[in-house]
């Protein structure tokens, strides 16, 4: 399935007017003094490009989506049951991971329609190719809320008529339910020992940062880190790296799933020994 819809989405990107200017920001690139971008930057300057390299981070980060999978219910298949908006994917980085952002974000909600109309009968590569063309709409405007409802409502159209050619498939429908859905995503932290200063990134930003081939330990590289708020907590929605360094110069590095200390309301940085030599 992933292959099918790679391939159906990089054909369509490829005709849009997003794709043409992608093909001539690359050919100017070739002329010019090679710069190191940031992370967003690269995002900003090649959208068509980038999105095809986001929809790769997501597809290899399957646990995000098949966490949410749930079935059709009996009245159809409601394609924004899910929520996935920046807020519920991202936390507090909803603003600051900007277009980024926007673009996992649909990455996780076109791969999850994939996996769940595939399962209710829709055939694998039309169904492809009607999500592909959604998603062409979007790179092309931006990936602006407008544009989205415009395609939403394309998209609906165009899987009722596919729906109709294969008996059985669920009908398809796209209805807001999303303030029903809301819950709390804050956490504090502490470190140990204490008095250590924290910076924060959601993982899928990370891998972004690597599969742009930037160092994503880089701040200014991989530009989507935040300091840790002392003040308040913070919004952690879902796998979480980490970087904690200590006043003597010791460091901290890893990533934690917020779920798994939603009860205690608390996640805690340890700095962990060093490992013990042998003589």
């Amino acid at each position: 399935m992933k292959k099918t819809a790679a391939i159906a989405l990089m054909v369509l990107l490829g005709a849009t007017p997003a794709g043409a200017q992608a093909e001539r920001s690359s050919e100017a690139s070739k002329t010019q003094p090679a710069t190191v971008q940031s992370s967003s930057e690269k995002v900003r300057d090649n959208p068509t490009a980038q999105y095809v390299l986001v929809k790769t981070v997501v597809g290899q980060a399957t646990g995000v989506v098949d966490a949410r999978a749930v079935s059709a219910e009996p009245e159809g298949y409601n394609l924004l049951k899910y929520c996935w908006t920046a807020e519920n994917v991202l936390g507090d980085w909803a603003e600051r991971a900007g277009l980024t952002g926007a673009m996992i974000v649909r990455a996780l909600e076109t791969r999850s329609w994939q996996r769940d109309l595939a399962r209710t009968g829709y055939p694998e590569a039309p169904l492809a190719e009607a999500i592909g063309r959604y998603e062409a709409t979007l790179v092309a405007a931006g990936f602006t809320e407008a544009a989205r409802a415009r395609a939403m409502d394309g998209l609906v159209m165009e899987l009722d008529a596919l729906r109709r050619t294969v008996p059985g498939a669920a009908q398809v429908r796209a209805v807001h339910q999303c303030e029903r859905q809301r819950r709390s995503l804050g956490l504090n932290y502490t470190t140990l020992p204490e008095d250590g200063r924290a910076r924060f990134m959601p993982y899928l930003l990370h891998q972004v940062c690597q599969a742009q081939q930037l160092n994503a330990d880089d701040p200014v590289r991989c530009d989507y880190w935040m300091f840790g708020k002392t003040d308040k907590p913070m919004s952690f929605a879902g796998e979480t790296v980490y970087s904690v360094r200590w006043l003597d110069g010791s460091t901290a590095n890893g990533r934690f799933d917020p779920e798994q200390s939603r009860s205690t309301g608390s996640v805690t940085l340890r700095l962990r020994p060093p490992p013990k030599t042998t003589k």
